[in-house]
């Protein structure tokens, strides 16, 4: 019964008490379709996790005479405000009777046909796909869920954490186990949020895309030469492929190694930096398109040249470099060319101590200027500048020993703020998904011998 129209996009229910994330329970829709999609005559009705839906009328809540665009969210608080938590961020509208269950529950968008307490029950369950139930979430161990299984795979949720649909609510496999993520701490988004229509082609180039697809990749580079001086040798793994491990050798082991498109092709190329003076320190591009080399002068020895990226827009990347602040806390500069040849623009951001996490985090197709901090307390924090020179909330993430892998693993069109560190002689890949804030793992190549590749 995967909707075409309007989805649950977020379900939580640690509200209500003392110890969850938010002081109160909220759902949130969001408009799947390519077409605005009105919520009037709607409503949406809660069940228990062995109950009936809309067992009551205080389970029951007819939404109102509202418009939805396409990819808009909209944000219903819901039940009893408790005393811990922080307030729902300003939901559109709000429901005080409907209390949803923090460990287990289910929820239903429906039609006006459909007629509540008349199915939902363990004895009783509702028939899916039904043509009045335009769209179920079932979650911890409730029954009823689509394609048989509840979020968190049948396992109660605790009060700080909530289901949170995939790709920023487009996912829908009719499985709600597969379709959402259980996110602690989720995000919820209203109205005012940017629409982030289902199906719409990313605004933004991932970084590290060998294959054009929109999606990060995941590559090491590796010194088979031997030496200091060695010959490297690249490895990349298609995200979300079965296809075997490509390779390809471009570099010594003293070279920086630093991807990117430069020609446009919506393809990484391979590169490298070698340090040197002012006038010596050069890039070498293998471009994809035509496998030719272009190098280039940019940079000195001591710079941070993984801040690569389209500083205009133009759909090619930029030589760029990082000259971190000359003693203790000093300004730190993010220099960048966005002509072969040309003029030189600068921008400060970050002093000395920080590390750059380069990205597109507003995904508008320009590159963003972003650092890394310790934030006290083996955390780390991310500090963003937005291209317009607009300062961006700070994120808690990963720990200051963390190597920085920003990149755009959930295919948003939107950098996600990611971080690499060996675990047991491997390397654990660790990402927010920039669409719902959820954390992801993924364990690729070796602690001792790889090198994360950052784009």
């Amino acid at each position: 019964m995967a909707s075409t129209t309007l989805v649950f996009s977020q379900v939580f229910g640690g509200g209500g008490g003392t110890t969850g994330t938010y002081s109160a329970d909220y759902v949130e829709i969001k408009n799947v379709s390519a077409v605005p999609q009105s919520l009037d005559t709607l409503r949406i009705m809660y069940g228990s996790a062995t109950g009936q839906f809309g067992s009551s009328a205080g389970n029951i809540y007819a939404l109102p005479n509202t418009t939805l665009a396409p990819g808009q969210y909209f944000l219903i608080q819901l039940g009893t405000v408790g005393a811990g938590g922080l307030p729902v961020p300003s939901p559109d509208v709000t429901n005080t009777s409907m209390n949803l269950g923090g460990a287990s529950g289910k929820m239903a968008l429906v039609t006006a046909a459909f007629t509540g307490n008349t199915c939902g029950a363990t004895a009783t369950p509702c028939t899916l796909p039904n043509a009045n139930m335009i769209d179920v979430v079932a979650y911890g161990v409730a029954n009823n869920a689509e394609g048989g299984t509840s979020v968190n795979n049948g396992s109660v949720l605790v009060s700080t954490e909530g289901a949170v649909r995939k790709t920023g609510g487009c996912t829908d496999t009719d499985n709600n186990n597969l379709d959402f993520d259980v996110v602690t701490a989720p995000v919820p988004r209203n109205m005012a949020t940017t629409p982030a229509p289902c199906g719409a082609a990313p605004t933004g180039k991932a970084p590290v895309d060998f294959d054009g697809d929109g999606k990060t990749d995941y590559s090491v580079v590796r010194n088979v030469g031997g030496g200091s001086g060695g010959q490297v040798r690249w490895y990349w793994n298609i995200n979300g492929s079965v296809a075997p491990t490509a390779a390809a050798d471009w570099g010594l082991a003293t070279d920086f190694f630093i991807s990117g498109d430069y020609d446009g092709d919506g393809k990484d190329d391979i590169v490298v930096w070698r340090p040197g003076a002012a006038t010596v320190a050069t890039y070498y591009i293998l471009n994809s398109a035509t496998s030719t080399l272009r190098q280039e002068a940019f940079g000195q020895t001591g710079d941070d040249v993984t801040v690569v990226g389209d500083y205009n827009g133009d759909g090619k990347d930029d030589l760029a470099v990082y000259r971190a602040g000359a003693t203790a806390g000093a300004q730190s500069t993010w220099y960048f060319r966005t002509v072969a040849n040309g003029a030189v623009s600068f921008v400060p951001w970050g002093v000395n101590g920080d590390f750059p996490a380069p990205g597109d985090y507003d995904g508008n197709g320009k590159a963003d200027f972003g650092i890394q901090r310790n934030a006290g307390g083996g955390q780390a924090g991310f500090w963003i500048l937005s291209d317009a020179n607009v300062a961006q909330p700070t994120v808690i993430f990963g720990t200051p020993t963390d190597l920085i892998v920003p990149g755009d693993y959930d295919g948003d069109g939107k950098t996600d703020i990611a971080t690499v560190r060996g675990v047991s002689g491997a390397m654990q890949w660790q990402w927010r998904n920039s669409s719902d804030a959820a954390i992801n793992y993924r364990t690729f190549g070796a602690s001792a011998t790889d090198f994360p590749r950052t784009g």
